[in-house]
């Protein structure tokens, strides 16, 4: 293990210590967070399309249909 690597492991120890007063403990809490139920939250509902809330076509789109594209002008 290199120093940095030691300092490093040794401040996390020194941190869940002085939070926790010892390793059991935090494991303790750790298991206690996990065993919780997750909070499931409904579904987003998907519009159905064409509603009023539909967005409009960007100003100055034209519309192609099955017909021949039209012609550029000029």
């Amino acid at each position: 293990m290199t120093d940095l690597m030691g300092s490093t492991a040794h401040e996390l120890l020194a941190q869940v210590l002085a939070r926790y007063g010892s390793i059991d403990v935090f494991i303790a809490r750790l298991h206690a967070l996990l065993d919780t139920p997750t909070v499931e939250r409904p579904a987003a509902v998907v519009p159905a399309a064409g509603g009023r809330h539909r967005l409009a076509e960007p100003a100055g789109t034209v519309r192609m249909t099955k017909g021949t594209p039209p012609r550029p002008s000029g």
